[in-house]
């Protein structure tokens, strides 16, 4: 028998569930190490005078004044996993805190995935967590998915071709500032995860976009995925979304995590997948911090030499039928 959950979100493609997490015990930690990460930027970029001074001020702000010093785009940087290109032999920095594992392991969000993909569960390495910086409504960066506007898109279509139509993959959306449509919010059309897996291009920006995506502002209904702190948003791997651009004068943070069922492939296989929930305690392999940052560092040094740390090829077909312009008829 199906549960409830799974489906509301088989039947409109995304499900908000409300009061899921503590912001003490599972927000607040992220939140302070993200705050470390930036104090440690200061450190380099600033004097010890300026750094002293600005040690004292919001996240935010500190945000702001490292981005004004440096010049230097820190979207990547405050990113959970180093990025899909990258020069040879870069050394990559990214934001992989023990609060972040402690998310993807948490027994409050693997509770409700299970209702979803059963007992058996993956944590998927497709993975993002933005910073959104306000007030990006134009210029080059507007459709850049970490501080602009993210594409039209179905998850389906950012993994490769051997977990496309045989992997279940669940995405759960987690908002760490309060997200409505004017800091940002994603934006998805209701049901659209019965159409099937899309043709996509290469939007403006190089990023996954659904072809003939300029159609959907004018014939499909769309809903803002507006969330609390402490909520949770599940979307199905069809659904078809975007985020809104950020026109608030404050950041707007947030994380998608990922899991589909154990025995299946991620759709990343160069990037680290592991269980996180079994019937059998022996599949658990990966129950440290420590443990998830070496098979991090593992795969971001294989790339080293490549310049890369994966490859996917769009979903297109070779006919026609799956063009989103199709689907209106």
């Amino acid at each position: 028998m199906k549960s409830k959950i799974k489906e509301e979100l088989e039947e409109k493609g995304y499900i908000r569930v409300r009061n899921v997490l503590n912001f003490q015990k599972d927000i607040k930690p992220v939140l302070n190490d993200l705050e470390a990460k930036a104090d440690k930027l200061i450190e380099k970029y600033f004097t010890t005078k300026e750094a002293k001074r600005l040690f004292k001020l919001k996240f935010q702000d500190k945000y702001f004044a490292l981005t004004k010093k440096s010049g230097v785009t820190f979207e990547k940087v405050f990113n959970n996993r180093p990025p899909q290109n990258f020069k040879k032999h870069e050394n990559v920095e990214y934001f992989n805190p023990e609060s972040i594992f402690n998310l993807i392991k948490s027994d409050k969000i693997l509770n409700i995935v299970e209702k979803i993909i059963g007992k058996e569960i993956f944590s998927n390495p497709v993975q993002t967590f933005r910073v959104k910086k306000p007030n990006i409504n134009s210029g080059k960066n507007f459709m850049d998915g970490l501080i602009g506007r993210t594409p039209w898109h179905q998850d389906e279509g950012t993994i490769n071709k051997k977990a496309r139509f045989k992997t279940d993959l669940v995405t759960v959306w987690i908002p760490f500032t309060k997200t409505n449509a004017k800091n940002g919010c994603m934006l998805a059309v209701p049901k659209s995860n019965k159409l099937g897996l899309l043709n996509h291009h290469h939007g403006s920006k190089g990023q996954v976009e659904i072809k003939n995506s300029e159609l959907i502002h004018k014939y499909s209904k769309m809903v803002p995925l507006e969330a609390d702190v402490g909520d949770i948003i599940i979307l199905d791997k069809r659904l078809i979304h975007c985020s809104l651009p950020n026109v608030s004068k404050n950041i707007r943070i947030s994380m998608d995590i990922r899991f589909h069922k154990a025995g299946q492939s991620s759709g990343r296989e160069p990037l680290p997948s592991f269980y996180v929930r079994s019937a059998k305690e022996e599949n658990i392999k990966v129950k440290t911090y420590q443990q998830w940052v070496a098979l991090w560092n593992k795969a971001y040094m294989k790339s080293l030499n490549k310049g890369y740390t994966f490859k996917y090829y769009l979903p297109i077909y070779n006919h026609s039928k799956q063009d989103y312009s199709k689907k209106l008829n």
